[in-house]
């Protein structure tokens, strides 16, 4: 497959050549350009170059020779060849020496041969391995694309790969599941299933390891050669080629065969988009079904029947719905490499790999869940017995937490239930609870949290009489000149009653909570008093001076 010394070696013109070191080595040393040089050599070899050289210049000093032949082989050259008679009349034991211990081949040629003559020889030869391996590549991409076109599996694609490379070969996708495989795969495939269960992601694999920056190969342990698939910038999956034992990994690919590598990593990569395709249609059709079930718009329940049943859900069930809302979805992004990608790429990715961990958070609980994300919200329908809805969404929602906490670390979520309207088709009912449970717990409490709609009723109260006109008037009246007095003077009043409320009136307790001293804790009650003109000390005034706070609050934060 390759192009190598002994490729070069088998041309009429270098019959008379003799190898004097390495000579066991030759099949293995691939051969990419041809080159004359003489001492000093700097930087003017090329890795995998065929070098001619007359010595000119070292016959008389045998270091200088030396010298020389190291740096032919520090430069990555495939070989030397040193034409004796004028200059060099025997290649000194010493110099040899060296090549032998690198393995490196150095080669005598009479005087009489031209280099001229060499150099046609070999690139014409090299021109027309080329020529062959492209045509090789093209036809390997060719009959990869009538497979594809004819419907066949990766398994047979694999098989092609294997009849053109000569290595067994593995398909995978981008989680090192297996997509399919040659039939002389069974070592690749042992080697490639326990090396993924000794690494975290295939897909994280250091970059740096890569031999070849465009295509993406990379040697890794066990003989395993691995290429992505990939398109545009998305990594698909990966092509896996097993190593020949025998046969050295610089040697085994050389910059022409990389075009056969890269033809069948395009060409498999179509697999994975008529996969992806028919994915992403599934889920657009599930996501407009759970929609539409949220909304409660469509036409009738046979239709939603029929149409459950080609999703494979079951909508005869009784289920809860539950609301996400991720918080912190942007500073997340602002810590990534952001240069990837833009917010919006990024967000759609990370909003259905959400979902995603949510789907796979029902096989903990053995329930059923339908889920979307639309508007910035996560919609779910858990499927939740009535005797037993507030411990199976609890339970759910605990596993789904414990996944997104490992899968994105650092993200909040709130969530809103509507267990009030648990039951079988009640989801639009359960989805306007789960709404308004979301939306109030996240006003009233504070993101990251889970809020009932039971659990929002005084506050669901609240906001009802807190658009009142004569309530409002009475919230003024109560704690009017409190809120002045923060606002003109960057004062704490309000929040220092709200403390002292919720500690039921306990001094030192209050003043641990808000971290201040006794006595200035009781300079502030002291100036609540005054300027509410009500005790503290007086139950009514102070459930007034509670229901006042709580109604400025939710009217505030509506504002």
């Amino acid at each position: 497959m390759k192009f190598t010394m002994k490729c070069v070696l088998d041309s009429d013109i270098l019959e008379p050549a003799k190898v004097r070191t390495a000579a066991h080595n030759l099949e293995n040393i691939p051969v990419e350009w041809i080159s004359v040089m003489e001492y000093p050599v700097e930087n003017y070899i090329r890795k995998n170059e065929f070098v001619l050289s007359t010595a000119i210049g070292c016959h008389e000093n045998l270091v200088v020779f030396q010298n020389f032949v190291r740096d032919v082989i520090d430069s990555g050259a495939a070989a030397m060849a040193i034409a004796l008679g004028r200059y060099v009349e025997e290649i000194p034991e010493e110099v040899l020496q060296i090549a032998e211990e690198h393995d490196f081949p150095i080669i005598e040629l009479p005087w009489g041969i031209r280099f001229s003559d060499i150099t046609q020889t070999v690139l014409s030869k090299i021109n027309r391995w080329q020529k062959k391996t492209v045509d090789c590549s093209e036809e390997l991409q060719k009959e990869l694309l009538y497979l594809f076109l004819t419907d066949g599996t990766l398994s047979q694609a694999a098989d092609i790969i294997e009849e053109k490379t000569g290595l067994p070969a593995a398909i995978v996708d981008t989680d090192g599941i297996l997509k399919g495989r040659s039939k002389n795969a069974d070592s690749l495939t042992a080697k490639w299933e326990e090396y993924v269960q000794s690494v975290s992601h295939p897909e994280l694999w250091n970059p740096e390891d890569y031999l070849s920056k465009d295509i993406g190969w990379i040697y890794l342990k066990d003989s395993i050669i691995q290429v992505k698939i990939r398109t545009t910038n998305k990594i698909n999956g990966f092509l896996l080629l097993e190593q020949p034992s025998e046969v050295l990994l610089n040697s085994l690919f050389t910059n022409g065969e990389e075009y056969m590598l890269e033809y069948a990593a395009t060409a498999t990569s179509l697999w994975f988009q008529r996969e992806t395709t028919i994915k992403e249609t599934e889920l657009r059709l599930r996501d407009d079904f759970v929609w539409s079930l949220a909304k409660g718009e469509y036409d009738s329940w046979d239709h939603i029947l029929s149409r459950a049943k080609s999703l494979d859900y079951n909508v005869n069930l009784p289920y809860v719905c539950i609301l996400g809302f991720a918080e912190n979805l942007e500073s997340i992004f602002e810590k990534t490499e952001a240069d990837k990608a833009t917010y919006e790429q990024w967000l759609q990715v990370t909003t259905r790999a959400i979902e995603e961990q949510v789907i796979l958070s029902r096989e903990s609980i053995h329930r059923k869940v339908m889920a979307t994300y639309q508007r910035e919200r996560l919609i779910v329908f858990l499927e939740a017995p009535l005797n037993q809805v507030k411990d199976t969404f609890n339970l759910f929602l605990d596993n789904v937490e414990s996944r997104l906490k490992k899968r994105f670390p650092g993200l909040i979520m709130s969530w809103g239930i509507g267990e009030n309207h648990a039951g079988i088709q009640t989801f639009h009912d359960s989805f306007n609870d789960a709404r308004i449970a979301l939306d109030i717990g996240r006003r009233q409490i504070g993101p990251g949290y889970r809020h009932t709609y039971s659990n929002t009723g005084i506050l669901r109260i609240l906001v009802t009489i807190s658009k009142n006109s004569d309530v409002f008037a009475v919230i003024l009246s109560t704690i009017g000149r409190l809120i002045d007095y923060d606002n003109k003077r960057g004062g704490d009043l309000i929040h220092t009653l709200t403390s002292y409320i919720r500690n039921q009136g306990n001094v030192s307790q209050t003043a641990r909570a808000l971290h201040v001293h006794r006595h200035t804790l009781l300079y502030r009650l002291k100036k609540i008093e005054t300027l509410t003109g009500r005790s503290l000390m007086n139950p009514d005034d102070l459930f007034l001076l509670d229901l006042s706070i709580k109604l400025w609050s939710i009217s505030h934060n509506q504002e």
